[in-house]
């Protein structure tokens, strides 16, 4: 679990590096996919809004598929993540775009822009409404004026429904088994990985082995309204996922945040 350590009033996060060891697999198996999934969303809710060239702010950008996908619609767009193995992969998905390893809760990028998103709930990876109080805040600073900020969070019907499950995915050279916890009174979702990979080639009997956790927390709405206000932001509208074109399993039970700096 990351850590915010309060020094003299002045709140200094640790890093949010839980994310690097799933880097790989994510870049795999995860990351095209999203891309396709919530591309309608993004076009829909927000890009539709901006002018052609506008600038964009990727929070969260992960491994820089989607990242890829604004820029070829003609966007100036910029990508942080707090997951250095995240952004290895990103700027090889999307080469010549400016990437930042930062913590949501704690970046300082020297520009604003004029529109940003985070998407694939990832500030459900952020512990805490005091996190993510704090990302707002530096995510609002980035943000020109008037400037639209989208954001996907997951409702705990999600989580109920998907989060006490395991999985696998089995080939030749990497194995990786998942299973995932969420605990209804806590309201924190736990995805602990086993994955393996062969050294050597395929005629090598050798494996390598590493273990992880990967948290999120289910917050409560009514408290991200709250943040969302007292960072500065307005006119905030909920729109529920498969409303807006994000179709099967992604779709259900996630809810799209629209907001205006």
């Amino acid at each position: 679990m990351t850590l915010v350590h309060m020094k003299r009033g002045t709140a200094k996060v640790e890093r949010n590096r839980e994310y690097d060891p799933f880097a790989r697999i994510y870049n795999r198996y995860w990351g095209a996919d999203y891309r396709t999934e919530v591309a309608p969303v993004v076009n829909r809710l927000l890009l539709s809004r901006l002018p052609a060239g506008a600038s964009v702010l990727d929070v969260c950008c992960g491994t820089g598929q989607f990242t890829e996908e604004v820029r070829r619609l003609g966007y100036e767009i910029a990508g942080m993540d707090a997951s250095a193995e995240m952004i290895r992969y990103a700027r090889e998905n999307a080469p010549g775009v400016p990437f930042t390893v930062a913590d949501v809760r704690d970046f300082r990028l020297g520009r604003k822009f004029d529109a940003a998103y985070s998407v694939y709930e990832s500030l459900n990876h952020v512990p805490d409404i005091a996190g993510l109080t704090l990302a707002f805040a530096c995510i609002r600073r980035h943000l020109k004026p008037g400037g639209p900020f989208l954001f996907d969070l997951n409702r705990e019907e999600a989580y109920v429904l998907y989060w006490n499950s395991s999985d696998s995915i089995v080939e030749t050279e990497s194995v990786c088994v998942m299973r995932s916890q969420f605990d209804e009174e806590t309201k924190i979702g736990k995805y602990d990985v086993a994955a393996f990979e062969r050294a050597g080639g395929e005629s090598s009997n050798e494996w390598r082995r590493e273990d992880f956790t990967l948290r999120q927390t289910c917050h409560n709405f009514g408290a991200v309204h709250k943040a969302l206000f007292e960072t500065g932001f307005r006119n905030v509208t909920m729109y529920d996922a498969r409303d807006v074109g994000m179709k099967g399993d992604v779709g259900y039970g996630r809810t799209f945040f629209l907001c205006v700096a």
